[in-house]
């Protein structure tokens, strides 16, 4: 609503209609003088109170109240539970292998790449078989030209041959047999002075030389007995090349590394790629010389890994080092881990419990969802009433959907299960159906 002038606005307003009369009839020193008469007013602060204007404003709405969370509980279990012994490591391959040529050639295809599953004797690299082929080819031409000479059957071996069973032995032995009766019959001519000494000496010599055309004989087959196993030895020998030029896998198991291409040339020796058998997979553990008298073979193993975080992976001791080392007083155990889905990769670090002879102790559990987190802090949230207090605690071990923990905490005491994150040390809550 809009009011009059009052007060100095009025006193102006008169000033100013005065001033406009007294310019068109006085001089400058007339204006100038109305001027400063109004000036000399005592000025009012207005023409009536404040508190006239000012209305009372309306009261503000009050804050509506904070709606208690409805929040599920679970409770606090205690069980005996096995002693066990925080452990971490890597997980490593249970065998690795560079798989090498054993003969060189040119690449002709690669069957794997990283990654690949493998069975034992799959083709992983092949090379240029054609030289070695030809060689092979050679060897078991030779192999059955001794063969031939000596009269072997197909099958037979050459080890422990008769020579004299050989036809060409037995010719020679044959025109020996002849000649020497055909000297015996001479001789005894001659004695008789039937016949003359020349005719004694032809006969003499023929028999000499038949013997020694058959000692030659048995000689030569025993040479072709040797060059036959020379042969054969050589034609394995190239037939294992032919066979070597195919790289295969030593093992079941996962690809690597793949370490050569299509038309590279592989010398013998040149490792083609890398093969690693990944089940089981091995845990190498370093116990403290304190525990060491709690371990055993067959011992349970139960580990994490960051690509799974809620799961655990079981184990179990299967290697017991025979010293501790010097320089960290501390025991090599190894675990195996069964891997059969492929899940674990290795390379992985895991940690988690190794379970030592003994007697049980008793240990406090708690649902898994109750355990919620303050900066590195652990917490619980009890019951108490229609509130919750907080209570700080350090986490352990897994059990099925139970975490171990110590704090104080007692049997029979209700944890929140639920929205644990909302939730801060005595605030009202409200049980959820």
């Amino acid at each position: 609503m809009t009011h009059p002038p009052c007060g100095p606005e009025r006193r102006f307003a008169r000033w100013a209609l005065g001033a406009r009369s007294a310019a068109s009839n006085h001089s400058r020193a007339a204006v100038v003088a109305a001027l400063l008469a109004a000036l000399a007013v005592p000025t009012l602060t207005g023409c009536r109170r404040p508190e006239a204007d000012a209305q009372p404003s309306p009261a503000r709405d009050t804050a509506a109240p904070r709606q208690k969370p409805a929040v599920r509980f679970g409770k606090v279990t205690v069980r005996p539970l096995a002693q066990t012994l925080d452990i971490s490591g890597t997980l490593v391959a249970d065998e690795t292998s560079e798989a090498a040529t054993q003969v060189g050639g040119l690449v002709v295809s690669v069957a794997v790449d990283v990654g690949a599953r493998v069975k034992k004797g799959d083709p992983l690299v092949v090379l240029d078989a054609r030289n070695v082929a030809l060689q092979s080819q050679a060897a078991s031409a030779a192999v059955a030209q001794a063969r031939a000479k000596l009269a072997l059957q197909d099958g037979a071996s050459p080890k422990g041959i008769d020579p004299d069973q050989v036809p060409e032995v037995r010719a020679a032995k044959q025109s020996m047999e002849l000649a020497k009766s055909e000297a015996e019959r001479v001789k005894q001519l001659y004695d008789q002075g039937a016949v003359p000494q020349s005719t004694w000496d032809a006969a003499r010599t023929q028999a000499q030389n038949a013997a020694a055309q058959y000692e030659a004989a048995v000689n030569g087959i025993r040479a072709t007995v040797a060059a036959l196993t020379s042969a054969q030895a050589q034609a394995g020998l190239a037939s294992k090349a032919v066979s070597d030029t195919t790289v295969r896998a030593p093992f079941d198991g996962a690809i690597a590394e793949k370490r050569i291409s299509v038309g590279e040339y592989a010398s013998p020796g040149r490792v083609v790629a890398v093969v690693v058998r990944d089940n089981p997979l091995r845990l190498r553990i370093d116990v403290p010389e304190a525990d060491i008298a709690h371990i055993e073979v067959g011992k349970p193993v139960s580990v994490s890994v960051a690509a799974f975080p809620d799961r655990l992976f079981p184990g179990v001791v299967k290697r017991i080092g025979a010293s501790l080392k010097a320089s960290s007083r501390t025991l090599p155990v190894e675990a195996e881990f069964d891997n059969s889905e492929g899940k674990l990769r290795p390379g992985l670090f895991a940690q988690g419990q190794l379970t030592l002879t003994g007697e049980s102790r008793t240990a406090i559990l708690v649902p898994e969802s109750a355990v919620g987190t303050s900066g590195t802090s652990a917490r619980v949230f009890v019951k108490s009433g229609d509130r919750v207090t907080e209570r700080l605690v350090k986490p352990g071990r897994k059990v099925e959907d139970l975490v171990e923990v110590v704090g104080p905490l007692s049997e029979g005491d209700e944890v929140a299960i639920d929205k644990v994150s909302e939730l801060a040390d005595g605030i009202e809550v409200a049980a959820a159906q």
